[in-house]
């Protein structure tokens, strides 16, 4: 039986940067591309490579954008995935603009 976590997925320009609130324990996940965020009172930047996850601590703004290979500018956008903290059900979330990248099957 494979159970499905909800996600969202969204591309974010070369030239570009997406501001996001209120998403404290979400997992952001680099899925194309290197990307580079922010969190609002945090204490560091992170860089991520494709594939590397990283959970957001503070329910401020979180800017990320792309993470340029060798310092050139990428002609692409880069894919980013958002999924809500395990455990939770959520059932209508959605932030504007973005749609759900697969369903819930069940909720605990």
């Amino acid at each position: 039986m494979a159970i499905r976590t909800p996600s969202i997925e969204f591309a974010v320009g070369a030239a570009e940067a997406m501001s996001l609130e209120r998403l404290a324990g979400w997992t952001l996940t680099a899925v194309s591309d290197r990307i580079w965020l922010t969190e609002e009172n945090g204490a560091r930047d992170v860089w991520l490579l494709p594939g590397q996850r990283h959970i957001i601590a503070g329910g401020g703004r979180v800017v990320v954008e792309p993470w340029p290979m060798h310092g050139g500018a990428e002609s692409h956008a880069t894919t980013i995935r958002l999924r809500p903290p395990t455990g939770s059900c959520w059932r209508q979330w959605r932030l504007p603009g973005l749609r759900p990248g697969s369903q819930a099957v069940a909720c605990a």
